[in-house]
């Protein structure tokens, strides 16, 4: 039997829009608003293949529509779905999350290179940005390695993502074996203390592995919020 969807409804395009169309709407790419739309529980994924509303997403004004030239199944939204407040304040939480800690990730990097270590950025290479997301950024002075994490989102730092951290530590060594005789620290930079208690127990513990420190950025936020009032309001 053929997994392929038959065809749903007829699309009004006076009352209905594309997830692209959408996107850009907010001025966000649509893997980033198709993204945020699968985290709220709004759409997913059928076969690995196209995107199906979920009945939370329908529930917000999300049709199915299969095209005939190809019977691929697209979601279609309601034009009012520019101005949930949920979808809004999600948008631009996510955002100001993403523009944020790239704001203060520069910041720390300046910070090190200041000390006269050499940093990179290790996260925003693609093929290491979900394996390795805990290490952001990689200094390098003499015989010394620190493997960096900066944040500035106020998300707690629990002790899985500290053991996670030394795995992707020993998973560094491996892709990297020029580094493999060295010394690699693991080090949070936090613009807070983010560190849950049984965090901070377990980084006492291993205080000789991972170090953390406080660093407040420099950075106004005053443009930020006129920048995502301008997504809103264009």
């Amino acid at each position: 039997m053929s997994i392929l969807p038959t065809k749903l409804f007829s699309i009004d395009k006076t009352d209905y829009i594309t997830c692209t169309e959408l996107a850009y709407h907010f001025r966000i790419e649509p893997r980033q608003l198709n993204q945020i739309l699968t985290n709220m529980g709004w759409i997913k994924k059928k076969h690995f293949i196209w995107w199906i509303a979920t009945e939370l997403g329908k529930e917000n004004g999300a049709k199915e529509y299969v095209a005939n030239y190809s019977r691929l199944s697209y979601v279609y939204w309601h034009k009012d779905i520019m101005q949930n407040e949920e979808l809004l304040y999600t948008i631009e939480k996510t955002v100001r999350s993403y523009i944020e800690n790239s704001l203060y990730e520069e910041f720390i990097k300046e910070y090190y290179t200041q000390q006269e270590y050499t940093v990179w950025h290790y996260a925003k290479d693609k093929k290491h940005c979900d394996k390795n997301k805990n290490i952001t950024l990689v200094a390098k002075k003499n015989r010394e390695i620190i493997l960096i994490h900066c944040r500035d989102n106020q998300l707690d730092i629990s002790v899985d993502e500290l053991k996670s951290f030394q795995k992707q530590r020993d998973e560094f060594k491996k892709e990297n074996p020029v580094f493999k005789n060295y010394d690699l620290k693991l080090h949070y930079c936090m613009s807070g203390f983010f560190m849950t208690e049984e965090a901070f127990e377990y980084a006492e513990d291993f205080q000789d592995d991972i170090s953390y420190e406080i660093i407040k950025g420099d950075s106004s936020s005053t443009w930020l919020d006129s920048l995502l009032l301008d997504n809103q309001k264009a």
